[in-house]
């Protein structure tokens, strides 16, 4: 094999290395933060308590969603159809949808709170 020839195969390795490093890394970040960060983080916490009292009656333990309480908020399509001030507004005005219905959390849940939820909710998935 040539000199040349070498050094092209060499390149074309390392770029084929580096592609599956970005993409591995990609992964990661989609996936969110570790739970060891998470745990370190007030919002997660206090989300997470926040969560497990007022919304996973309807919603699930891991937002799964339960038939006809609460829809499953847990998906990728559903945390990337919705931003964060949405969420904050269904918290706070409450929504009706066809065969579920959620009151308002305006007097339960001070704006801090809400932040925290929305942060916990962040981090759900299947």
């Amino acid at each position: 094999m040539s000199t040349r020839r070498a050094g092209l195969l060499l390149l074309t390795i390392v770029l084929l290395t580096l592609g599956v490093l970005l993409l591995a890394g990609c992964q990661q970040q989609a996936e969110g933060p570790s739970q060891e960060v998470l745990l370190q983080d007030p919002n997660y916490i206090i989300g997470s308590g926040l969560f497990k009292r007022n919304c996973a009656g309807c919603h699930g333990e891991s937002g799964e969603g339960r038939t006809s309480l609460g829809p499953q908020i847990n998906t990728p399509e559903w945390q990337d159809g919705i931003t964060d001030d949405e969420i904050r507004m269904v918290i706070v005005e409450g929504r009706r949808v066809a065969g579920t219905s959620m009151d308002s959390f305006r007097e339960m849940l001070t704006d801090d709170e809400i932040t925290a939820v929305i942060v916990y909710v962040r981090t759900l998935h299947p």
